[in-house]
Formats: structure tokens, sequence, C-alpha cells
């Protein structure tokens, strides 16, 4: 900055305010010629801090850090000394000069305060002064004009400010440490190396279910199921560790400088240590838990159970610490060496670990009926190794025909199971069998059918004979004792008959034995109760006829039965008028049975709402199957997860799968995930062509797959899977609604279970025509709300022992559906009687509930039952 030469003295009588206004304008004379001086200095220590806020020094070297701290210093004071060399200070008249230009004065009238007058005229002088100080009053002083633009053409200030302003928006809160360590190099001393990170565990066989078992670095005692393996990482320390199981080493795998990984199966029982330097570093005691055969036995001996045909009763109970995978029956004839009948034994759930119920099944049609058997269970894991049962021995049950060749034909297919070399004895019991007199008049199908039998047994060597000839044996046993049912409408008739024959004679004036009539009227009621077995089983044998079936109108022959029931009850207390009455009532109920009226055939109706059933159940089906396999992409995207691969692979080290591996199962998953939509479009088009309404949940199942579709087609699985278990909770509300539907509209179908009907192959009644049942062991319904729970057969309901069964107060199976509510068809309206029972019954509960002085575990207890009204 230049000198200037100094001040002249002012005169003393200057105003103070001019003074205060010559030196403000020096000092914004001084500004504008310092500032342009300075801003290459100023841009540059900007620049500086930009990088400074972005923390970009911290990535240099040490050394490298230094220099250019210095170089930015350096070139700061060269930009400074040589901006500031140009810089002079103002002088006072340049002072002056702009206090008069900026307050707009002419003829310098500053000047004139320290001029003076050249020659005479005072009082001309004294005037031109005055009218300068007059002026001198209302001085002005603009604000500084440094004129930047002249020396920065490009505008080069507002980079650096706008890049300034950002780079602190940026940092935030951390700039100050930001420039504090932008001006420190870091010359601090080599990092310690890390302290040692172990890592292990070990992983179960996936037989066992188990989760991994964490091992802890301080050591311990250690229980692993066998088959399992060691999976240990360790991080930092010196030196290459090595794994001693008892005597054997292994050395870890190397991964990078300081981490190191290891796998190894666990075999034998003994010390686990991990070594290192010589010395051991981590060490456990680890013991082999060894896998076991299941345990399975008979809680209680098999046997026949009785029933309409009998059953062959097989009560199980298995348990196993990892789970049963698969549970069969084993039975052998004692009579003589033959290869076993094997029954599966269905468990509930997929491998469960402690499982108990009964196996019953119609062996009647099996040539051993009748004889004595051994049984034996058998009870496999996943891993293959199978337990046994102790050998139990039991008489298959047989089947009681009421025919007389029937039975004959039993006896000769019983003989052929015992002695199937010895066919001469059978062959002549057939042939006379087919000479008695008028036992085949008006069957000749029958008698041809018992000619061929006998000549395939006489003319026939091969060893799949016998079996032929027994099975053709048992089907025209079937065929002779069907035709009971024309037996017994004949018996009915006659019974009838002679009541109402017993009854006019009554009517009459004529004397009659009361106890006649009674045995009349008990007869009646007896070939009543004959002909509805021999239509239920004409019915259950086919079931494509459209012959009535007292289990599917069970309404109709409880009327039957109670109107015999009234009769009886009328004839004994000498009431002749109202058993006139009840008798032709049951006349005309029999009369319409004989015709195929309502209660006889299957009217139009009836056959439609038949069919609207079967579509219903067909739908029903079609739901299921859509569960089923929304559950598999569900599956398939939470395997795809970031968690579900850290879940199976908890190795820190191990990279995980790269995103392009996983587009071509997203694309299959999502053109599985388009036509699942697809069905259920269709699904809810023929649902509301059926019922004329569809559930809302099918609607928001929909838009959850088209959201599943849409997550996979852009790589989201997670979102796929939470669209996906969204669409399967609401498949299975509609599927509720469904089935509550269909029932409302066509009923539930014929169910046999509790009203007398015949078990099926499984051992399970019904025929598996209720809505909402699974029919299947696929466990589409199984473990999802409001459709039952695992282990139930074809009609929904448990697989245990009937007489075992627990009910709620209204007669419902426990456990069946939501809520632990039976929703199965076996759930019966109870009649007027069961009902004011009930009503009653919760009266009592309200009102001892009521009385507060009662000990708190009753008023407990009784609170526990109201909720089950």
């Amino acid at each position: 900055m230049t000198q200037e030469p100094p001040e002249p003295a002012a005169p003393p009588d200057l105003p103070k305010g001019l003074v205060r206004m010559r030196r403000l304008a020096r000092a914004v004379l001084l500004f504008e010629r310092a500032w342009p001086a300075v801003a290459p200095a100023l841009g540059l220590i900007g620049a500086f801090l930009c990088l400074a806020l972005l923390d970009l020094p911290r990535h240099l070297p040490p050394e490298a850090h230094l220099a250019a701290l210095v170089v930015f210093g350096l070139a700061t004071l060269v930009l400074l000394g040589l901006g500031l060399r140009r810089v002079h200070r103002p002088t006072p008249a340049e002072a002056d000069r702009r206090l008069e230009a900026d307050t707009g004065l002419r003829h310098q009238p500053l000047a004139v305060l320290t001029d003076s007058k050249a020659t005479g005229g005072d009082a001309l002088w004294a005037l031109h002064v005055a009218r300068a100080r007059a002026q001198i009053t209302r001085l002005r002083l603009r604000l500084p004009r440094p004129m930047l633009a002249a020396f920065d053409r490009r505008a080069l200030r507002a980079l650096v400010v706008t890049a300034l302003f950002t780079c602190t928006v940026i940092a935030g809160p951390d700039a100050p440490g930001l420039l504090l360590r932008a001006l420190t190099p870091g010359f601090a001393p080599p990092a310690a190396p890390p302290a040692p990170l172990l890592q292990a565990w070990i992983t179960p066989p996936a037989f066992t279910g188990l989760a991994p078992i964490f091992l802890k670095p301080e050591g311990g005692s250690i229980l692993a199921p066998a088959g399992s393996t060691l999976t240990a990482s360790l991080t930092g320390g010196t030196g290459a560790p090595t794994l001693v199981q008892n005597t054997a080493t292994t050395p870890f795998t190397r991964l990078d400088a300081g981490s190191y990984r290891i796998e190894q199966a666990l075999t034998q029982d003994g010390r686990l240590a991990i070594r290192r330097a010589g010395h051991e570093a981590y060490g456990w005691d680890l013991t082999v838990q060894r896998d076991e055969a299941p345990e399975v036995v008979f809680p209680e001996p098999p046997g026949p159970q009785r029933g309409n045909p009998p059953l062959a009763r097989l009560p199980w109970q298995v348990h196993h610490a990892y789970g049963v995978a698969s549970l069969r029956a084993e039975l052998h004839l004692q009579a003589r060496a033959t290869p076993p009948l094997v029954l599966e034994i269905p468990l509930p759930g997929t491998t469960p670990k402690a499982a108990k119920g009964v196996r019953t099944q119609d062996l009647t049609a099996n040539p051993w009926a009748g004889l004595p058997v051994t049984a034996q269970l058998f009870a496999r894991d996943s891993a293959g190794l199978e337990g046994h049962s102790d050998i139990e021995s039991f008489t298959l049950p047989e089947r009681r025909f009421t025919n007389p060749i029937a039975r004959a034909l039993m006896l000769i297919r019983r003989q052929l199971t015992l002695t199937p070399e010895q066919r001469n004895p059978a062959v002549a019991a057939l042939d006379h069998l087919a000479t008695l007199p008028d036992s085949w008049d008006s069957d000749t199908a029958g008698y041809v059918n018992l000619r061929a039998i006998e000549s395939l047994l006489a003319h026939n060597r091969d060893a799949t004979t016998v079996p032929d000839a027994q099975s053709r044996m048992w089907e025209l046993a079937l065929h002779l004792e069907e035709g009971a049912g024309d037996r017994t409408q004949k018996a009915l008739e006659a019974a009838r008959k002679a009541l109402q024959e017993m009854l006019d004679a009554e009517k009459r004036g004529q004397p009659i034995d009361r106890a006649e009539l009674d045995r009349r009227a008990q007869a009646l009621q007896q070939a009543l109760q004959k002909r509805l077995e021999a239509l239920s089983e004409q019915a259950r044998r086919d079931p494509s006829t459209d012959t009535f079936d007292p289990e599917a109108h069970p309404m109709d022959t409880r009327d039957m039965q109670r109107l015999a029931e009234q009769m009886r009850q009328a004839e004994r207390n000498n009431d002749d008028k109202t058993a006139q009455d009840k008798l032709a009532e049951l006349d005309r109920m029999m009369q319409a049975l004989k015709q195929g009226s309502h209660t006889g055939r299957m009217t139009e109706r009836e056959r439609e709402r038949a069919q609207q059933r079967q579509r219903g159940q067909q739908q029903m089906t079609v739901l299921q199957d859509l569960v089923q396999r929304e559950g598999g992409l569900l599956d398939h995207a939470q395997a795809r997860t970031p968690d579900a691969a850290n879940r199976g692979r908890p190795d820190p080290f191990a990279q995980p799968p790269a995103p392009e591996s996983n587009a071509e199962p997203r694309a299959r998953d999502r053109a599985v995930q388009l036509a699942l939509r697809r069905a259920v479009g269709v699904l809810m088009q023929d649902y509301g062509d059926l019922t004329g309404s569809v559930p809302p949940n099918l609607g928001d199942a929909d838009t959850a797959m088209r959201d599943a579709a849409q997550a996979l087609a852009e790589g989201r699985d997670t979102a796929a899977a939470d669209a996906a278990q969204r669409a399967i909770e609401d498949l299975q509300k509609g599927g509720q609604s469904m089935r509550q539907q269909l029932a409302a509209q066509f009923g539930r179908g014929q169910q046999q279970g509790d009203s007398g009907g015949q078990p099926g192959e499984d051992g399970q009644t019904g025929d598996g025509q209720g809505f909402g049942q699974n029919d299947g062991q696929d466990g589409s319904f199984g473990t999802q709300p409001g459709f039952g729970q695992n282990g139930q057969g074809r009609n929904g309901r448990r697989r245990m022992d009937r007489l075992g069964e627990e009910r709620d107060p209204l007669g419902r199976l426990r456990g069946s559906g939501t809520g632990g509510l039976d929703e199965s068809a076996d759930v019966q309206v109870p009649e007027q009687m069961e009902q004011a029972r009930s009503r009653a019954l919760q009266e009592e509960l309200r009102r001892r509930d009521a009385d507060r002085t009662r000990p708190q575990e009753e008023l407990d207890y009784i609170e526990r039952l109201l909720k089950q009204f």
C-alpha cells in the first residue's frame, strides 16, 4: 500500500459532523480499493473450505495433506501481497470529492473551507464561505461500490459462494469437525491389530428341525445331534488357527490377511478346540446325540369295532425327538405265511414329534376277514430310522350276511384263504350251491356268476386264480344280500297290514288281544327299522343310484321312527284313535317312500341342489389349490429376501447372491402369479353365477395378487412376499364365506358320521361332500385360520377315536374350526327339547354368576362356561 503525504491541518472551526463524514468517506474509498485486491485470495480460501467440508483432504496421505496445506497457505499470501501492493490510502481531497459527489454538491464547497482569499474583498469572501458552510449541513455518503465485475468478468465469485453454501449444507452439524480435520494432518501411530473375533455355530441336520446352536467364546458344554456341522469364522489376531477334535487336527481356510473360516462335520464326542500360536484359544466339551428310531406302541389292543359294517380298529401312539415322517401298520395272517397287508396311517401335520390316534378301516371285503391276524406298527423318521411296536393278535371283523347262500360263499372264500392249494372242496361246494332248489329261479345273473366262479377254480391253475375267484365271491355275496331290500319292503308291508287289520277289528267292536296288538306294533317298528337300514346299505353300496337314502334325509327318517314310536305308545295307552291316526300318517309316508317321492327317490329339485352342491365343492377344491400354490410363491419370495439369505448363510464373509441371479426365478413366479390371478377371476365369475354374489375377500385377493405380480416384475421380493401373504389371508376369509353361503343355500351335503353312516377307507365317516372340507392330505387349509387344523380326514374331522372326541356344551367337536369349534357338517341343529335344556343351563349359569358370594374359582369356571354360549 503506497504512503501519501501528511494531511494539511484543518481549520479549527470546522463542524464536527464534517470530520466524521470525511473519515467514513476515506474508509469507503479504502474498502472499494482493497476488496478487488483481496478477492482472488478469498476465492482460493473458499475453494479450500469447500474441499474441507466435503472431507476430501482426509483421503490424502498425511504427507500430501501437509503439502496441500502449505501450498494453499503460500498461494493465499502471494495473492494477498500482490493485490495489496496496488492499494493506496485515500487523500482528504479524494474523500471531499466523494462526499460532494454522493451529496450532489457543485463547485467543491468543501474546498472553500480550507481555502483563503487572494486579495481584499473580505465581505464578499465571508459571504462565499457562509454559503459553502450552509451546503455542507446536508452531506450524504453512499454504500461502497467495489466494482468487482470489472475485475471478475466470468463471475467466478458467484460460483465460489454457491459451492461454499452447498458444501456447508451437506456437512451440516459436522462442519466444524471437518474444518478442523482438514487443518490437522493425521500423523497418528500405526493402528494396533484388531482383537480376535470368533463366530461359531453348529447347524443340526435338516430333518431335526432344530435351530443353529451358537457357541460361546468362553467355552462350555455342547449337546449336538449326530450329523451336525460346525461352522467357525475367526477374524483378527495373529497366527493361523486350527480346529482340534480329540486327536484330529484340521486347519482353517484363509479368507484374507486376518480372516479364517472352517466347516467340519461332528461325528464323535470329546474335546472341541481352536488352537492358535501353539495354545488353545477356545474350547468346548462336545456330546454328540445319536439319532434313535421312533417309539411306536399300541396304547390299547387292536381289534374289531362294532358298526355296519364292522371296522378293524388300530389305535396308535408315536414319539420321536425330531418328528415322525411316516407310520404304517402291517397285518400278517396267522394261519400261513403270506405277504403282509400294509395300511398307511396318516399323521397330523408334517412330522409330528408326538401324536396318537386310531386308524379304522373296512376290511370286510378282504379274504382274511374273520381270520386271526397279527398286527405291528412301523414308524420311520426323516433320517430313515424305523421303529416298530410289539406284535398284537386279533381277529379281523367280517360282515354278517343274512342270505344263506351269501354266508356259504363267505365260508368257501375263507377256506380258500386257509388252503388255497385245495380247490376241489371249494368247487364241490359251489356246485352244490348251484343245485339248490328254488334258489336261483329269479336270479339268472347270480347263477351264471356262480357257475363262472366254479369253472374258474376247476380249470385255471394260475397264481391269480384264487384271489380272482375270492373277489368274485364277494361281489356275488353282495348281490345276493342286496336283494334284502325287496324282502324288507315285503316284511314292512305285511307288518303294516297285520296291525291295520287288528286295529280295524277293534274299531268294529270285535274283542282283540292287547298283547298281540302290542306285538304287531313292535313288529311294524322293527320292520321299519330294517327297511331303513336296507335302504341305507343300498345307497352306500351304490352311491350313484337315486334311491331314497335315510341318511341323506335325516328329518324324514326321524319322523317315521317317531311316528312308529308314538303309535306304539298310543296303543299301550289304549288310545285307539291316536294309534289309528299315527298309523295312517306313517302309511302315507311309507307309500311316498315306496313311490319314490320326496321321502323316496330324489326329486328334480333335490337333483338340482345336489348338482349345485357338487359345483360348490369343486369351487372350494379350486380355492384350496389356489391357497396352496400361492403359499408356494410366498415361500419362493421369502427365500429370496435379504433376511432369509442371512438366516440361511450366517457367515459374515460370504457374499450374498447377485440380484441378477434371481431374475429368472422371479419371472417364473410372476407368470405363475398372473395365472393364479386369472384363476381367481374365473372362480369369482363361476361362484357369482352359482350363488348370485361374490365374497369381497376374493376381490381383495385379486388386488393383492396384482400387487405381488407387479412387485416381482420390479424385483422387490419383500413387497411380493407381503402381497402374497395378504392374498392367502383374503383367500382363506373368502373360502370361509363361500362355505357358509353354500351351506346356507344348498345344504351341507350328505354326511354320514354320527348319523350312522359308513366309514370310508381311511377310517373316517362321510362322503366328503360337505363344504369347506379338506379331502386331501396336502394341508391346503390345514394350518390356516378358519379351515380346521392339521390331522383331519376327508370330511374335516379329527383322526381319533369317536368315543374319545371332546365336545362343548352344545355337542360340537372342539378344535376343528375357527375359534376352537367344529364347523363341519356333523353339527346337527338341536331339537326343541335340547334347545330348552340348553337355555335352562344358560339361565342357571348366569344366575350363579350373579351371586358374587361364591368362591372366586367357581366364578371363574362359570365365566369360562358362559363364553361357550
